[in-house]
């Protein structure tokens, strides 16, 4: 069981340790830690920084020369990059002379990340090096929004100086747990929080669950068959009309991300995130393309092709539970 310790932090708000005391306390009260992933190793002095001026490289086409503000004060530092898709006005990652990055354009990883000195560039002082998201460490899957190739920029509201790790939300540590069968009450987000918050003594603050809904009658929408009531005694269906299909809200998809989950929309990703919450799987189905607007909870047939998410089609043995 995989968790993000900010996560937890939201519902027990009190705690205030490092990664390293958290796992050390979680493994001796009996929650065992198999280990801890921190997204913000390697990562140093990187700012956000707002590009005032571009100009053409005198000696280089492909390169061009940023004057980049630093602080609300109006500190500038001259850098030299060969990104194609910056433009005066944007926000970047910046890391400064002296910072580091995890991971270099001409590299690739290193263990202990890589140190940015200042230097010239055909000839040209540069003082820094605005960030691609896989120079911090991450990559597209985790943040879509983030170009193919060149700088992030960020698309929400952040100042010259900002913390540009935190602004990322990348200030966080995932934690990998070994989670017994007899202890499926942990099997969540906020299962493991119940369990740090006993632990380390501090209030468990868990989310607040309001109902919602009309007066219309699910059943004039959809029907529910269960077929094999040994493997699935229990199958529920709520219908959700007027939806807008959209990127999730950031928060969400940070938190999904931390989790190695990759933010697709939505729909998707609330289904994801109540999954990881809860201990409780979900799954968006579209109503137009459900057949005679049935959902039936059987056993495969032997030779049945299954097409499943991931784009590959599947013989069933005849064994396998499916929602058909």
């Amino acid at each position: 069981m995989d968790t993000s310790l900010s996560w937890i932090k939201a519902y027990v708000p009190d705690l205030d340790c490092t990664a390293q005391e958290y796992t050390d306390a979680m493994t001796l009260s009996g929650t065992k830690v198999e280990g801890f992933t921190e997204f913000d190793k390697n990562l140093d002095k990187i700012i956000v920084g707002k590009i005032n001026k571009i100009e053409k490289h005198p000696d280089a086409d492909k390169l061009v020369i940023c004057q980049v503000q630093i602080n609300e004060e109006g500190e500038e530092v001259q850098i030299v990059t060969g990104a194609a898709n910056v433009k005066e006005g944007d926000k970047v990652p910046v890391v400064l002379d002296g910072g580091h990055v995890a991971s270099s354009h001409k590299d690739g990883e290193n263990e202990n990340g890589f140190k940015i000195k200042k230097g010239k560039l055909r000839g040209v002082e540069s003082f820094g090096m605005m960030c691609s998201i896989e120079e911090l460490g991450s990559s597209r899957d985790m943040y879509p929004e983030a170009p193919e190739y060149g700088i992030y920029i960020f698309n929400k509201d952040v100042k010259p100086g900002d913390d540009a790790v935190e602004a990322l939300g990348l200030r966080d540590a995932v934690v990998e747990f070994e989670i017994t069968s007899n202890r499926v009450d942990c099997f969540s987000v906020v299962g493991i929080a119940r369990e740090v918050a006993a632990t380390f003594h501090k209030e468990f603050k868990p989310p607040v669950v309001t109902s919602t809904g009309n007066d219309e009658d699910v059943n004039d929408y959809i029907k529910v068959r269960v077929e094999d009531e040994d493997l699935c005694p229990r199958y529920t269906a709520r219908v959700v009309k007027n939806i807008k299909l959209a990127p999730s809200p950031e928060w969400m998809q940070r938190r999904l991300a931390a989790m190695g989950i990759r933010p697709i929309n939505n729909i998707v990703d609330i289904t994801n995130y109540v999954m990881e919450e809860y201990g409780q799987p979900m799954h968006a189905y579209d109503y137009d393309e459900i057949t005679g607007h049935t959902l039936t909870a059987r056993l495969a047939k032997a030779g049945e092709n299954l097409h499943t998410l991931d784009d590959s089609s599947r013989l069933a043995k005849g064994t396998e539970l499916v929602i058909a």
